[in-house]
């Protein structure tokens, strides 16, 4: 079944309110490339953002824990 355009303008609407949308590119010749990274994420069973957050998110934690250790 299609949407409707009143179904896709909330659907903009909602998505605008509850994500903030980030890009990330990578250079086809870079190392890591783009495929190198959607191999591993479906090799770890996870969506290509997801385990870009995941590694956010691990880095977070790493660099904070490191400032931290700094200040000791």
């Amino acid at each position: 079944m299609a949407q409707t355009e009143a179904h896709m303008a909330a659907t903009n609407r909602f998505n605008k309110k509850a994500y903030d949308n980030l890009q990330l590119r990578v250079r086809k010749d870079a190392d890591p490339s783009g495929d190198a990274i959607r191999a591993h994420a479906e090799a770890m069973g996870e969506s290509v953002n997801a385990f870009l957050l995941r590694a956010v998110v691990e880095t977070i934690e790493r660099d904070n824990a490191r400032a931290a250790d700094k200040e000791e």
